[in-house]
Protein backbone atom coordinates (compact mmCIF):
# COMPACT_ATOMS: atom_id res chain seq x y z
CA UNK A 1 0.00 0.00 0.00
CA UNK A 2 2.91 2.15 1.21
CA UNK A 3 4.72 1.55 -2.18
CA UNK A 4 1.80 2.30 -4.56
CA UNK A 5 1.37 5.62 -2.43
CA UNK A 6 5.21 6.37 -3.07
CA UNK A 7 4.23 5.98 -7.03
CA UNK A 8 1.25 7.76 -6.99
CA UNK A 9 3.26 10.68 -5.29
CA UNK A 10 6.00 10.20 -7.71
CA UNK A 11 3.87 10.04 -10.98
CA UNK A 12 1.86 13.28 -9.49
CA UNK A 13 5.09 15.11 -9.30
CA UNK A 14 6.05 13.87 -12.51
CA UNK A 15 2.96 14.98 -13.73
CA UNK A 16 3.34 18.26 -12.34
CA UNK A 17 6.99 18.66 -13.49
CA UNK A 18 6.10 18.09 -16.80
CA UNK A 19 2.66 20.45 -16.84
CA UNK A 20 5.20 23.36 -15.49
CA UNK A 21 7.46 22.76 -17.99
CA UNK A 22 5.00 22.83 -20.68
CA UNK A 23 3.34 25.65 -18.95
CA UNK A 24 6.48 27.46 -19.44
CA UNK A 25 7.29 26.49 -23.08
CA UNK A 26 3.64 27.54 -23.64
CA UNK A 27 4.77 31.03 -21.81
CA UNK A 28 7.72 31.55 -23.76
CA UNK A 29 6.06 30.76 -26.75
CA UNK A 30 3.04 33.31 -26.56
CA UNK A 31 5.44 36.28 -24.78
CA UNK A 32 7.94 35.50 -28.08
CA UNK A 33 4.51 35.79 -30.24
CA UNK A 34 3.50 38.71 -28.58
CA UNK A 35 7.03 40.43 -28.41
CA UNK A 36 7.50 40.07 -32.26
CA UNK A 37 3.09 41.26 -33.31
CA UNK A 38 4.21 44.40 -31.13
CA UNK A 39 7.52 45.14 -33.24
CA UNK A 40 5.05 44.28 -36.46
CA UNK A 41 2.82 46.63 -35.51
CA UNK A 42 4.95 49.83 -34.50
CA UNK A 43 6.64 48.90 -37.63
CA UNK A 44 3.61 49.05 -39.48
CA UNK A 45 2.25 52.52 -37.80
CA UNK A 46 5.69 53.75 -38.63
CA UNK A 47 5.12 53.08 -42.09
CA UNK A 48 1.73 54.25 -41.66
CA UNK A 49 3.19 57.57 -40.48
CA UNK A 50 5.95 57.64 -43.22
CA UNK A 51 3.34 57.25 -46.02
CA UNK A 52 0.62 59.98 -44.22
CA UNK A 53 3.61 62.23 -44.04
CA UNK A 54 4.56 61.18 -47.98
CA UNK A 55 0.81 61.92 -49.12
CA UNK A 56 0.89 65.31 -47.19
CA UNK A 57 4.37 66.49 -48.87
CA UNK A 58 2.68 65.10 -51.77
CA UNK A 59 -0.25 67.08 -51.42
CA UNK A 60 2.06 70.53 -50.84
CA UNK A 61 3.75 69.80 -53.60
CA UNK A 62 0.49 69.13 -55.78
CA UNK A 63 -1.21 72.68 -54.01
CA UNK A 64 2.32 73.83 -55.02
CA UNK A 65 2.18 73.13 -58.57
CA UNK A 66 -1.33 74.52 -59.05
CA UNK A 67 -0.67 77.47 -57.99
CA UNK A 68 2.82 77.82 -60.32
CA UNK A 69 0.16 76.57 -63.32
CA UNK A 70 -2.51 79.46 -62.08
CA UNK A 71 -4.97 77.23 -59.67
CA UNK A 72 -4.89 79.09 -56.40
CA UNK A 73 -2.02 81.88 -55.80
CA UNK A 74 1.05 82.52 -54.20
CA UNK A 75 1.73 84.86 -50.93
CA UNK A 76 4.53 87.77 -50.90
CA UNK A 77 5.95 85.55 -48.05
CA UNK A 78 5.06 82.40 -50.21
CA UNK A 79 7.47 83.45 -52.75
CA UNK A 80 10.16 84.85 -50.29
CA UNK A 81 10.21 81.29 -48.79
CA UNK A 82 10.83 80.12 -51.92
CA UNK A 83 13.80 82.03 -52.69
CA UNK A 84 15.40 80.48 -49.55
CA UNK A 85 15.60 77.30 -51.29
CA UNK A 86 14.58 75.50 -47.79
CA UNK A 87 12.64 72.67 -49.60
CA UNK A 88 14.43 68.67 -48.51
CA UNK A 89 13.35 67.79 -51.86
CA UNK A 90 15.91 68.09 -54.49
CA UNK A 91 13.34 68.35 -57.32
CA UNK A 92 10.86 70.22 -55.88
CA UNK A 93 13.94 72.73 -54.78
CA UNK A 94 15.11 72.75 -58.60
CA UNK A 95 11.46 73.72 -59.42
CA UNK A 96 10.86 76.23 -56.97
CA UNK A 97 14.48 77.15 -57.85
CA UNK A 98 13.49 77.66 -61.56
CA UNK A 99 9.60 79.11 -60.81
CA UNK A 100 11.32 82.25 -58.66
CA UNK A 101 13.61 82.94 -61.66
CA UNK A 102 10.51 82.66 -64.20
CA UNK A 103 8.37 84.59 -61.89
CA UNK A 104 11.22 87.78 -61.89
CA UNK A 105 10.38 88.48 -65.37
CA UNK A 106 7.04 90.00 -64.12
CA UNK A 107 7.22 93.78 -62.83
CA UNK A 108 6.86 94.87 -59.56
CA UNK A 109 3.63 95.81 -60.69
CA UNK A 110 2.33 92.50 -60.72
CA UNK A 111 0.76 91.31 -57.43
CA UNK A 112 2.09 88.38 -56.15
CA UNK A 113 -1.26 86.07 -56.27
CA UNK A 114 -0.93 86.82 -60.08
CA UNK A 115 2.51 85.82 -60.29
CA UNK A 116 1.93 81.88 -62.68
CA UNK A 117 3.33 80.25 -65.52
CA UNK A 118 -0.30 81.10 -67.46
CA UNK A 119 0.10 84.92 -66.87
CA UNK A 120 3.77 85.22 -67.67
CA UNK A 121 3.41 84.70 -71.20
CA UNK A 122 0.81 87.35 -71.78
CA UNK A 123 2.70 89.16 -69.70
CA UNK A 124 5.85 88.93 -71.33
CA UNK A 125 3.72 89.29 -75.10
CA UNK A 126 2.76 92.60 -73.26
CA UNK A 127 5.95 94.00 -72.09
CA UNK A 128 7.76 92.75 -75.39
CA UNK A 129 4.63 95.11 -77.07
CA UNK A 130 5.29 97.67 -75.00
CA UNK A 131 8.93 97.41 -75.30
CA UNK A 132 8.38 97.67 -79.66
CA UNK A 133 6.75 100.98 -79.04
CA UNK A 134 9.30 101.94 -76.93
CA UNK A 135 12.01 100.88 -79.64
CA UNK A 136 10.03 102.47 -82.10
CA UNK A 137 9.74 105.70 -80.35
CA UNK A 138 13.10 105.94 -79.68
CA UNK A 139 14.03 104.92 -83.60
CA UNK A 140 11.32 107.54 -84.34
CA UNK A 141 13.60 110.18 -81.88
CA UNK A 142 16.81 109.24 -83.09
CA UNK A 143 16.34 109.91 -86.88
CA UNK A 144 14.89 113.26 -85.69
CA UNK A 145 18.02 114.04 -83.79
CA UNK A 146 20.05 112.48 -86.90
CA UNK A 147 18.02 114.64 -88.84
CA UNK A 148 18.28 117.86 -86.53
CA UNK A 149 22.14 116.88 -85.85
CA UNK A 150 23.09 116.97 -89.72
CA UNK A 151 21.36 120.12 -90.36
CA UNK A 152 23.09 121.74 -87.45
CA UNK A 153 26.59 120.36 -88.38
CA UNK A 154 25.86 121.64 -92.33
CA UNK A 155 24.78 124.62 -90.49
CA UNK A 156 28.14 124.49 -88.37
CA UNK A 157 30.08 124.06 -91.82
CA UNK A 158 28.43 126.90 -93.30
CA UNK A 159 29.82 129.12 -89.89
CA UNK A 160 33.07 127.33 -90.38
CA UNK A 161 33.70 128.92 -93.95
CA UNK A 162 31.91 132.29 -93.35
CA UNK A 163 34.92 132.36 -90.17
CA UNK A 164 37.44 130.78 -92.31
CA UNK A 165 36.37 134.25 -94.90
CA UNK A 166 36.38 136.55 -91.80
CA UNK A 167 39.77 135.14 -90.71
CA UNK A 168 41.17 135.61 -94.41
CA UNK A 169 39.73 139.27 -94.06
CA UNK A 170 41.14 140.17 -91.14
CA UNK A 171 44.20 138.79 -91.73
CA UNK A 172 44.27 141.14 -94.57
CA UNK A 173 43.05 143.88 -92.19
CA UNK A 174 45.73 142.81 -89.64
CA UNK A 175 48.55 142.95 -92.10
CA UNK A 176 47.62 146.72 -93.00
CA UNK A 177 46.84 148.02 -89.68
CA UNK A 178 50.28 146.53 -88.86
CA UNK A 179 51.99 148.37 -91.75
CA UNK A 180 49.67 151.22 -90.13
CA UNK A 181 51.35 150.60 -86.57
CA UNK A 182 54.96 150.86 -87.90
CA UNK A 183 54.16 154.18 -89.92
CA UNK A 184 52.08 155.70 -86.74
CA UNK A 185 55.02 154.35 -83.98
CA UNK A 186 58.10 155.89 -86.44
CA UNK A 187 55.51 159.15 -86.11
CA UNK A 188 54.72 158.94 -82.38
CA UNK A 189 58.70 158.43 -81.51
CA UNK A 190 59.34 161.98 -84.21
CA UNK A 191 56.75 163.37 -82.36
CA UNK A 192 57.79 162.15 -79.08
CA UNK A 193 61.45 164.01 -79.86
CA UNK A 194 59.33 167.12 -80.62
CA UNK A 195 57.44 167.21 -77.52
CA UNK A 196 60.07 166.34 -75.13
CA UNK A 197 61.54 170.12 -76.52
CA UNK A 198 58.70 171.69 -76.39
CA UNK A 199 58.32 170.05 -72.55
CA UNK A 200 61.92 171.13 -71.34
CA UNK A 201 60.87 174.97 -72.88
CA UNK A 202 57.63 175.02 -71.20
CA UNK A 203 58.83 173.97 -67.95
CA UNK A 204 61.19 176.91 -68.27
CA UNK A 205 58.69 179.36 -69.17
CA UNK A 206 56.66 177.64 -66.27
CA UNK A 207 59.53 178.30 -64.58
CA UNK A 208 59.71 182.35 -65.50
CA UNK A 209 55.91 182.14 -65.31
CA UNK A 210 55.97 181.07 -61.28
CA UNK A 211 58.02 183.70 -60.30
CA UNK A 212 55.98 186.55 -62.07
CA UNK A 213 52.59 184.52 -60.34
CA UNK A 214 54.30 184.27 -57.40
CA UNK A 215 55.20 188.32 -57.03
CA UNK A 216 51.45 189.19 -58.90
CA UNK A 217 49.82 187.01 -55.50
CA UNK A 218 51.72 188.66 -53.49
CA UNK A 219 50.70 192.28 -54.85
CA UNK A 220 47.52 191.08 -54.89
CA UNK A 221 47.30 189.66 -51.60
CA UNK A 222 48.28 193.31 -50.12
CA UNK A 223 45.57 194.44 -52.43
CA UNK A 224 43.02 192.58 -51.15
CA UNK A 225 44.30 193.30 -47.23
CA UNK A 226 43.44 197.17 -48.32
CA UNK A 227 40.11 196.70 -49.88
CA UNK A 228 39.23 193.65 -46.95
CA UNK A 229 40.02 197.03 -44.59
CA UNK A 230 38.30 199.40 -47.08
CA UNK A 231 34.61 197.35 -47.13
CA UNK A 232 34.90 196.78 -43.60
CA UNK A 233 34.99 200.50 -43.15
CA UNK A 234 32.06 200.92 -46.06
CA UNK A 235 30.17 198.03 -44.03
CA UNK A 236 30.09 200.09 -40.56
CA UNK A 237 29.39 203.41 -43.13
CA UNK A 238 26.29 200.56 -44.99
CA UNK A 239 25.39 200.37 -41.15
CA UNK A 240 25.12 203.85 -40.41
CA UNK A 241 23.33 205.06 -43.35
CA UNK A 242 20.56 201.97 -43.34
CA UNK A 243 19.13 203.24 -39.85
CA UNK A 244 15.99 204.44 -39.08
CA UNK A 245 16.92 208.34 -39.37
CA UNK A 246 16.68 207.84 -43.17
CA UNK A 247 13.69 206.15 -43.27
CA UNK A 248 10.78 208.33 -45.49
CA UNK A 249 7.08 207.76 -46.35
CA UNK A 250 6.10 205.84 -49.38
CA UNK A 251 3.03 207.31 -50.06
CA UNK A 252 0.15 209.59 -48.84
CA UNK A 253 -3.45 210.01 -48.29
CA UNK A 254 -5.85 211.20 -51.42
CA UNK A 255 -9.19 210.68 -50.24
CA UNK A 256 -11.20 209.68 -47.04
CA UNK A 257 -14.32 207.97 -47.98
CA UNK A 258 -17.26 206.10 -46.43
CA UNK A 259 -17.38 207.63 -43.08
CA UNK A 260 -13.53 207.45 -42.58
CA UNK A 261 -13.53 203.99 -42.52
CA UNK A 262 -12.50 203.43 -46.11
CA UNK A 263 -9.25 205.58 -47.79
CA UNK A 264 -7.66 205.90 -51.20
CA UNK A 265 -3.92 206.50 -51.22
CA UNK A 266 -1.48 207.62 -54.01
CA UNK A 267 0.21 204.21 -54.70
CA UNK A 268 -0.56 201.40 -57.43
CA UNK A 269 0.01 199.11 -59.95
CA UNK A 270 2.90 201.07 -61.17
CA UNK A 271 4.32 200.77 -57.97
CA UNK A 272 3.97 197.36 -57.58
CA UNK A 273 1.51 197.55 -54.73
CA UNK A 274 -0.66 194.53 -54.06
CA UNK A 275 -4.09 193.87 -51.72
CA UNK A 276 -3.51 193.40 -48.45
CA UNK A 277 -0.22 195.18 -47.91
CA UNK A 278 -0.68 197.39 -44.57
CA UNK A 279 0.43 200.94 -43.74
CA UNK A 280 0.90 203.24 -40.43
CA UNK A 281 -0.90 206.45 -40.93
CA UNK A 282 1.15 209.68 -40.47
CA UNK A 283 0.72 213.12 -39.72
CA UNK A 284 1.47 214.66 -42.96
CA UNK A 285 2.87 217.73 -40.90
CA UNK A 286 5.39 215.15 -39.29
CA UNK A 287 8.95 215.77 -40.67
CA UNK A 288 11.01 213.35 -38.81
CA UNK A 289 10.01 209.68 -39.92
CA UNK A 290 12.00 208.48 -36.34
CA UNK A 291 9.94 210.39 -33.95
CA UNK A 292 6.49 210.59 -35.54
CA UNK A 293 3.73 208.41 -34.35
CA UNK A 294 1.17 206.41 -36.06
CA UNK A 295 -2.13 208.17 -35.86
CA UNK A 296 -3.64 204.93 -37.67
CA UNK A 297 -3.77 201.88 -39.81
CA UNK A 298 -5.04 201.10 -42.89
CA UNK A 299 -5.01 197.90 -45.55
CA UNK A 300 -4.96 197.51 -48.67
CA UNK A 301 -8.10 196.10 -50.39
CA UNK A 302 -8.13 196.49 -54.63
CA UNK A 303 -5.76 198.05 -56.68
CA UNK A 304 -7.80 200.95 -58.83
CA UNK A 305 -4.92 202.33 -61.21
CA UNK A 306 -1.07 203.24 -61.31
CA UNK A 307 -0.90 204.87 -58.70
CA UNK A 308 -4.36 204.88 -57.05
CA UNK A 309 -5.51 202.09 -54.81
CA UNK A 310 -8.26 201.95 -52.02
CA UNK A 311 -7.60 200.51 -48.62
CA UNK A 312 -10.22 200.07 -45.30
CA UNK A 313 -8.89 201.49 -41.54
CA UNK A 314 -8.55 198.61 -39.72
CA UNK A 315 -7.44 200.60 -36.68
CA UNK A 316 -9.32 204.14 -35.91
CA UNK A 317 -7.17 207.41 -35.20
CA UNK A 318 -7.97 209.16 -31.79
CA UNK A 319 -11.33 211.45 -32.51
CA UNK A 320 -9.27 214.41 -32.04
CA UNK A 321 -6.37 213.68 -34.94
CA UNK A 322 -8.94 211.35 -37.79
CA UNK A 323 -7.28 210.38 -40.59
CA UNK A 324 -7.44 213.73 -43.62
CA UNK A 325 -6.13 213.62 -47.09
CA UNK A 326 -2.56 214.33 -47.33
CA UNK A 327 -1.52 212.37 -44.82
CA UNK A 328 1.90 209.99 -45.24
CA UNK A 329 1.26 206.19 -45.31
CA UNK A 330 4.50 203.91 -44.32
CA UNK A 331 5.23 200.45 -43.61
CA UNK A 332 8.49 199.02 -42.79
CA UNK A 333 7.79 195.94 -44.77
CA UNK A 334 6.99 197.34 -47.86
CA UNK A 335 9.14 199.05 -50.86
CA UNK A 336 7.92 200.38 -53.63
CA UNK A 337 8.98 197.47 -56.47
CA UNK A 338 10.46 195.46 -54.81
CA UNK A 339 9.70 192.91 -51.96
CA UNK A 340 11.10 193.63 -48.68
CA UNK A 341 13.29 190.97 -47.02
CA UNK A 342 12.89 189.92 -43.07
CA UNK A 343 14.48 186.79 -41.50
CA UNK A 344 13.77 184.86 -38.32
CA UNK A 345 16.19 184.05 -35.84
CA UNK A 346 15.14 182.11 -32.81
CA UNK A 347 11.96 180.90 -31.02
CA UNK A 348 9.55 183.72 -31.06
CA UNK A 349 6.50 183.95 -28.75
CA UNK A 350 4.13 186.82 -28.98
CA UNK A 351 1.20 185.84 -27.16
CA UNK A 352 3.31 184.85 -24.02
CA UNK A 353 1.89 181.41 -23.84
CA UNK A 354 5.31 179.88 -23.79
CA UNK A 355 5.00 178.27 -27.37
CA UNK A 356 7.04 179.47 -30.03
CA UNK A 357 4.31 181.59 -32.76
CA UNK A 358 6.82 181.27 -35.75
CA UNK A 359 4.52 179.86 -38.28
CA UNK A 360 2.07 182.86 -36.97
CA UNK A 361 4.25 186.06 -36.89
CA UNK A 362 5.16 184.51 -40.90
CA UNK A 363 1.66 184.87 -41.74
CA UNK A 364 1.27 188.09 -40.16
CA UNK A 365 4.51 189.60 -42.18
CA UNK A 366 3.44 188.23 -45.01
CA UNK A 367 0.08 189.47 -44.91
CA UNK A 368 1.47 193.22 -43.86
CA UNK A 369 3.75 192.99 -47.67
CA UNK A 370 6.87 191.46 -46.66
CA UNK A 371 8.44 188.06 -47.32
CA UNK A 372 10.38 185.86 -44.55
CA UNK A 373 13.22 184.55 -46.83
CA UNK A 374 15.08 182.84 -43.83
CA UNK A 375 14.93 180.82 -40.60
CA UNK A 376 16.99 179.93 -38.32
CA UNK A 377 15.88 177.68 -35.19
CA UNK A 378 17.41 177.48 -32.07
CA UNK A 379 18.75 174.03 -32.86
CA UNK A 380 20.98 175.80 -35.40
CA UNK A 381 19.02 174.18 -38.53
CA UNK A 382 18.61 176.96 -41.00
CA UNK A 383 16.20 177.93 -43.77
CA UNK A 384 17.34 180.10 -46.44
CA UNK A 385 20.62 182.01 -46.43
CA UNK A 386 21.69 185.39 -44.29
CA UNK A 387 22.66 187.73 -47.33
CA UNK A 388 22.81 191.47 -47.69
CA UNK A 389 19.08 191.77 -49.16
CA UNK A 390 17.74 191.19 -46.12
CA UNK A 391 16.08 194.05 -44.59
CA UNK A 392 15.38 193.07 -40.83
CA UNK A 393 16.50 190.32 -38.85
CA UNK A 394 14.14 189.49 -36.19
CA UNK A 395 15.38 187.93 -32.77
CA UNK A 396 13.51 185.98 -30.75
CA UNK A 397 14.21 186.52 -27.03
CA UNK A 398 13.71 184.52 -23.77
CA UNK A 399 14.85 184.98 -20.24
CA UNK A 400 18.63 184.46 -19.86
CA UNK A 401 19.22 182.16 -16.76
CA UNK A 402 21.96 182.37 -14.55
CA UNK A 403 25.80 181.23 -16.14
CA UNK A 404 25.94 178.72 -12.94
CA UNK A 405 22.06 177.82 -13.80
CA UNK A 406 22.53 177.45 -17.72
CA UNK A 407 21.88 174.26 -18.98
CA UNK A 408 23.81 172.56 -21.96
CA UNK A 409 21.06 173.59 -24.64
CA UNK A 410 20.48 176.53 -23.45
CA UNK A 411 23.88 177.53 -23.93
CA UNK A 412 23.97 175.90 -27.29
CA UNK A 413 20.78 178.18 -27.79
CA UNK A 414 22.82 181.25 -27.24
CA UNK A 415 25.96 180.93 -28.73
CA UNK A 416 23.87 179.89 -31.86
CA UNK A 417 21.54 183.77 -31.74
CA UNK A 418 25.35 184.91 -31.03
CA UNK A 419 26.45 183.70 -34.44
CA UNK A 420 23.56 184.91 -35.83
CA UNK A 421 23.50 188.40 -34.71
CA UNK A 422 27.35 188.57 -35.92
CA UNK A 423 26.44 187.56 -38.93
CA UNK A 424 24.02 190.19 -39.50
CA UNK A 425 26.01 192.69 -38.49
CA UNK A 426 28.57 191.45 -40.81
CA UNK A 427 26.38 191.72 -43.68
CA UNK A 428 24.62 195.13 -42.47
CA UNK A 429 21.68 194.12 -41.38
CA UNK A 430 19.02 195.76 -39.16
CA UNK A 431 18.48 193.69 -35.94
CA UNK A 432 15.40 194.06 -33.84
CA UNK A 433 13.77 192.02 -30.79
CA UNK A 434 10.57 190.16 -31.23
CA UNK A 435 8.15 192.56 -29.03
CA UNK A 436 9.48 195.82 -31.57
CA UNK A 437 7.86 193.53 -34.55
CA UNK A 438 5.09 193.16 -32.20
CA UNK A 439 4.27 196.70 -31.59
CA UNK A 440 3.75 196.96 -35.07
CA UNK A 441 2.34 193.75 -35.93
CA UNK A 442 -0.54 194.24 -32.93
CA UNK A 443 -1.67 197.32 -34.43
CA UNK A 444 -3.69 195.25 -37.03
CA UNK A 445 -6.42 193.26 -36.35
CA UNK A 446 -7.10 189.85 -37.01
CA UNK A 447 -8.32 189.91 -40.43
CA UNK A 448 -4.80 191.03 -41.49
CA UNK A 449 -4.46 186.93 -41.93
CA UNK A 450 -7.31 186.96 -44.48
CA UNK A 451 -7.26 190.55 -46.58
CA UNK A 452 -10.02 190.96 -49.06
CA UNK A 453 -7.94 190.43 -51.91
CA UNK A 454 -9.14 189.97 -55.08
CA UNK A 455 -12.48 189.77 -53.34
CA UNK A 456 -12.83 193.11 -53.15
CA UNK A 457 -15.06 194.67 -56.01
CA UNK A 458 -14.44 198.34 -56.86
CA UNK A 459 -18.24 199.43 -56.54
CA UNK A 460 -17.90 198.76 -53.10
CA UNK A 461 -15.16 201.62 -52.51
CA UNK A 462 -16.24 204.47 -54.90
CA UNK A 463 -13.70 207.35 -54.93
CA UNK A 464 -15.66 210.15 -52.95
CA UNK A 465 -14.53 214.21 -53.12
CA UNK A 466 -16.17 216.52 -50.40
CA UNK A 467 -13.57 219.20 -51.40
CA UNK A 468 -11.69 221.71 -48.33
CA UNK A 469 -8.11 221.75 -47.37
CA UNK A 470 -6.40 219.16 -47.51
CA UNK A 471 -4.93 218.82 -43.76
CA UNK A 472 -8.89 219.47 -42.84
CA UNK A 473 -11.07 216.36 -42.01
CA UNK A 474 -13.27 215.89 -45.23
CA UNK A 475 -15.43 213.32 -43.11
CA UNK A 476 -16.22 212.96 -39.75
CA UNK A 477 -18.13 209.83 -39.44
CA UNK A 478 -20.18 209.02 -36.10
CA UNK A 479 -18.30 206.18 -35.53
CA UNK A 480 -15.43 208.67 -33.87
CA UNK A 481 -18.49 209.88 -31.19
CA UNK A 482 -20.11 206.71 -30.32
CA UNK A 483 -17.27 204.71 -29.45
CA UNK A 484 -13.18 204.08 -29.24
CA UNK A 485 -13.02 200.12 -29.77
CA UNK A 486 -10.22 199.63 -32.44
CA UNK A 487 -8.61 203.24 -31.82
CA UNK A 488 -5.26 202.99 -33.22
CA UNK A 489 -3.02 202.63 -30.18
CA UNK A 490 0.01 205.13 -30.84
CA UNK A 491 2.85 203.75 -31.75
CA UNK A 492 6.49 205.38 -32.58
CA UNK A 493 7.86 204.69 -35.85
CA UNK A 494 11.20 204.77 -34.45
CA UNK A 495 10.06 201.55 -32.66
CA UNK A 496 10.39 199.52 -35.81
CA UNK A 497 12.58 201.42 -37.56
CA UNK A 498 15.40 201.76 -35.50
CA UNK A 499 18.26 199.23 -35.56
Amino acid sequence: MVARDDSVIRGSLIACLIFLVLSFALNFFLWRNGNLAEQDLEAIQERLRTNQQTVTEMEDQNNLMKSMLGVGGFSADEIEEMKQNVNADPEMQEIESQFTENMSYFGPEVEPQNQNYPNLPEYLVNAIRDLNVRYKTARDEVEQLRAETEAKIENAREQQQLAETQRDELDKKLVSISEKFDEDRTRMNREKEETRDRLEKTVLDFNDFRKTATDENNRLAQQASQLKTTIESQKLQLNRLRGGQFETTQGEIRYVIRGGNVVTINLGSADELRPGVTFGVIDGDETRLKDAKVKGTIQVTQIQGPHLATARVIARPEIRNPIIPGDKIYSPFWAPGRSVKIALAGDIDIDGDGRPDNEAIKGQIKAAGAEVVAEISSTGVTTGELDPSIRFLVIGESPTPPAGEMTDAQAEQERIMGLTRAKAAELGLTVIPAWKLDNYLKTIDNTLTTPLGSAAKAEDFPPEYRGGSNRLPTDISEIYKRQTEGMQQGDSIGDIVSP
